[in-house]
């Protein structure tokens, strides 16, 4: 039979420093100090690569404006409200880099009619103001004409000597009665060449059955998130830079860096000076003539390349290198650490609470209290010389404490077992209110365990 509630006792109780160091001993010196900046430098190095010297693509981006388009997609913004952002800072970059990119919008118009598709943007528009105008003006209204939009794409690149690419970003599948494929068909039998096309779904999984009549036309990406469909976006215009050999065409300066969008400015060395050119994104990069530069690549802290050179008809890439520090937040080391390079294959392990050095990229990042917490960090970065904190918070701390190690059962608001953990031990557990079961003896139901840093002390009291 249960003991009433009333015989259960719940104590806090806190970890002192004590634990951590003898008496009389002295503080070991700050974690940072002994990591040193040297440790932090980084290597600079540069490596030269052919330069591919085709005609650089011609792009049309199809952007879907039609009704669904207003639906959110986190939440808090409308499908929309991101394309717009997303694509109106795109097109400006585009603009300033001089690049052959246009605008073609479906349903942006009227309600109900097919025909409403048009070229909002010619590609190489030079007019900065028609574009920022045009894509401020975008409202999602009616129907996805796809197959009659990118007759009107295909009809724009089909006499341009050099690669065409199009890019189609839409939430859904045509709703005209248009057949895409046969349209690529056309195009086809017209002997259009070196033509590829890329389908993003805005707000899809990119096995969305929304997509799969648009899959004959290239490569499928998924963005059910803000943040995927500037991923996608990001990958496209990376694969369309690509010549057929892997190389990227015109440009002859790119940069490596754990943030592909930092801000890269570029400056000419000329009788010892330091000359300003321009600013460019890492990844996309630029066209220079040959000559001697230095670099600064705007992450925190900035990281310089101070001289190197751009010979004539070859490719500079410069690699950020270099380690950051990166501490994970929470109490006394309880937590487990694991970076996760882009294969999801675990690279280094540390605890929390103390900082370790990390080599400078992108990692997912998982931090695991067993059994019951785990928390990952999608695409964090690390910089060279950075000082990066992930602090964890919604969570708590629980010890049960008992003569003897037993196996508690914990059970959440809806009685469902979350796990099973050992007396005597903290354990981190999400912030909530559950049931903790020893035995018939020793049941504790709706022990609320809060978000804060210290132990939470649960024990059962015998009957008096």
């Amino acid at each position: 039979m249960n003991l009433p509630v009333s015989f259960f006792i719940v104590s806090i109780a806190f970890w002192t420093c004590a634990l951590a160091f003898e008496q009389g001993s002295s503080p070991a010196p700050p974690r940072f100090e002994i990591l040193g900046m040297k440790e932090l430098e980084g290597e600079i190095q540069y490596a030269e690569e052919k330069l591919d010297q085709a005609l650089k693509p011609k792009v049309v981006i199809l952007l879907d404006s039609s009704g669904s388009m207003g639906q959110l997609l986190d939440k808090q913004k409308s499908k929309m409200y991101y394309a717009k952002k997303l694509f109106g800072e795109y097109l400006r970059y585009q603009w300033r880099e001089k690049a052959d990119v246009g605008l073609v919008v479906y349903g942006g118009r009227r309600k109900q009619d097919c025909s409403d598709t048009y070229l909002a943007i010619r590609a190489g528009e030079r007019n900065l103001s028609k574009i920022d105008s045009t894509i401020k003006k975008l409202s999602p209204l009616g129907m996805t004409p796809i197959a009659d939009s990118l007759e009107i794409a295909i009809n724009q690149l089909k006499n341009y000597p050099g690669p065409k690419r199009i890019m189609i970003f839409t939430d859904g599948e045509e709703t005209c009665g248009g057949d895409s494929c046969k349209t690529l068909e056309k195009a086809i039998q017209e002997k259009i060449v070196d033509l590829e096309m890329f389908v993003t779904g805005i707000g899809l999984d990119e096995k969305s059955k929304d997509l799969d009549k648009l899959r004959c036309l290239g490569k499928t990406f998924g963005a059910k998130t803000p943040e995927k469909l500037s991923e996608a976006l990001d990958d496209i215009n990376n694969s369309i830079g690509m010549s057929k050999d892997g190389s990227r065409s015109g440009n002859n300066l790119i940069v490596e860096s754990p943030d592909p969008k930092a801000m890269v400015r570029v400056y000419e060395l000329k009788e010892g000076q330091r000359v300003y050119v321009r600013d460019f994104m890492a990844s996309y990069g630029i066209k220079l003539p040959p000559g001697t530069y230095s670099a600064e690549v705007m992450l925190d802290p900035v990281y310089t390349f101070k001289e190197f050179t751009i010979p004539p008809k070859r490719r500079v890439t410069l690699k950020v290198s270099g380690k950051g520090i990166l501490s994970v937040n929470f109490f006394k080391g309880l937590l487990d650490v694991e970076i996760l390079n882009r294969d999801k294959k675990v690279v280094q392990t540390f605890t929390s609470d103390e900082p370790a050095l990390i080599k400078s990229g992108t990692y997912d990042v998982r931090i695991v209290g067993d059994p019951f917490f785990e928390q990952t960090e999608k695409k964090f970065k690390i910089v060279p010389g950075g000082k990066h904190e992930i602090n964890i918070d919604g969570v708590g701390i629980v010890q049960f404490n008992h003569p003897g190690n037993l196996g508690i059962h914990v059970y959440d608001g809806n009685e469902k077992e979350v796990g099973a953990y050992l007396t005597n031990y903290p354990f981190v557990i999400r912030a909530g209110t559950y049931r903790f079961f020893l035995s018939d003896d020793c049941d504790l139901p709706g022990i609320t365990v809060r978000n804060e840093k210290q132990i939470q002390v649960l024990q059962c009291m015998k009957k008096k």
